[in-house]
């Protein structure tokens, strides 16, 4: 055989060339897709990149690799709608694709860990070569101003380049990313968040709006969130969060919600507090999607990866497929760029995660590292991403 024959035999499918129906079969797993009520024995096979049958009894030889999942749920590949895999002058930014390989995450979502003037680096570096889909929300305002600027005048200055940033890249920015709150942007945080507002209605894109401390406080800050638009922390226990000290939610919260406003865990170093979220649990309130705010200080604790946060909210009293919905499904309309997206179909993406719950004693620890012992914990066995078995390195 010729070289330039080897070439073309290469470029095809390793089932077509051993004339087999599929990709990659999975086996005897428990599919469980929440968004649909899906609860059933079932294989699945896969060619192509998509999920090409879902049936009681596929035939192994028709496929090119296969997969046992006994005793394994076989769910809608998860989305971690708040993480940083941006590798900036920080240094913060995760490897997305060996996380993923070990967690069943398939889709990340950068929260913010870029401005418009890296966007094309967050494209060509981190989107373009990963296994995974990447997507991200832009920055409101670049982080190159020099000292002397005057900073209202300065993050003004940039809403043009951000929002032509926008508008060029809408396959991969999914809207505005700015932290709120007195440790972040100091005595600024309400003007810019006005000016992120202007920007998101202007460009009809969802804002993404970190809560931290107060001031400004809650209640004007949810009077600037829009339909579609996300606050994320929802469970931090902080002075600008959604509870108060007595444990009820804060005024202006519910009419947020009720406009349509997404609430986000984003558990991160500092962001999610065991109390906090038993209070606003107990008061009716339940986050809507879970997310890790994954960076490379906390991948050894107390975030570790996506299961682990699941399991937190798990331990707290949602049930398997309240978590599964608010990892796959609730998260996936919000990235709303690929259809079949969060769920299990045919003909539907083949993005899975093979997960199991595993039953013992296992010590979870929130943000502020308080420990509480759980019975049950998710596990990661193993990631489809784009029809592709991901390999843990």
């Amino acid at each position: 055989m010729n070289r330039r024959n080897f070439l073309a035999l290469a470029a095809v499918p390793l089932q077509a060339q051993r004339g087999l129906a599929y990709d990659l079969l999975i086996r005897n797993g428990e599919l469980r897709d929440p968004s649909q009520s899906l609860r059933r024995r079932a294989d699945i096979a896969i060619t192509g990149g998509r999920i090409a049958a879902i049936e009681d009894r596929i035939d192994p030889a028709q496929a090119a690799e296969t997969i046992d999942a006994k005793d394994l749920m076989v769910t809608p590949g998860l989305v971690d709608l708040h993480t940083h895999c941006y590798h900036s002058a920080t240094g913060l930014g995760i490897d997305a694709d060996p996380i993923a390989a070990r967690s069943g995450v398939t889709t990340w979502v950068d929260a913010g860990s870029f401005g418009w003037d890296q966007t094309a680096g967050f494209r060509r570096f981190v989107v373009q070569p990963a296994l995974t889909r990447i997507y991200g929300f832009v920055y409101l305002y670049a982080s190159n101003r020099n000292p002397d600027d005057d900073v209202l005048k300065y993050v003004r200055r940039g809403l043009d380049s951000t929002g032509k940033t926008i508008e060029a890249n809408r396959d991969i920015l999914l809207g505005v990313k700015l932290q709120v709150g007195s440790n972040m942007n100091g005595k600024y945080s309400y003007e810019f968040l006005k000016m992120a507002r202007e920007l998101c209605d202007r460009h009809k894109v969802p804002l993404m709006a970190h809560i931290s401390f107060a001031p400004p406080e809650t209640t004007p800050v949810m009077e600037l969130m829009r339909k579609g638009d996300i606050v994320t922390h929802a469970y931090n226990g902080h002075t600008l969060g959604i509870v108060d000290a007595a444990g009820k939610i804060k005024p202006g919260v519910r009419e947020a919600r009720e406009r349509g406003v997404w609430f986000d865990i984003g558990h991160g170093l500092g962001s999610f507090n065991f109390a906090a979220a038993r209070k606003a649990l107990d008061a009716g309130f339940v986050a809507d999607t879970i997310s890790t705010d994954i960076y490379n200080l906390n991948t050894n604790g107390p975030v570790y990866d996506m299961p682990t946060t699941m399991s937190k909210m798990l331990y707290l009293g949602m049930s398997v497929d309240d978590v599964l919905l608010r990892s796959t499904y609730n998260p996936a309309k919000i990235v709303n760029r690929l259809e079949g997206m969060g769920q299990i179909t045919v003909g539907g993406p083949a993005d899975l995660a093979l997960l199991e719950v595993e039953q013992g004693e296992f010590r979870l620890i929130d943000s502020q590292r308080n420990v509480v012992m759980a019975k049950q914990r998710f596990i990661g066995r193993a990631t489809i991403a784009k029809g592709r078995r991901m390999r843990v390195v």
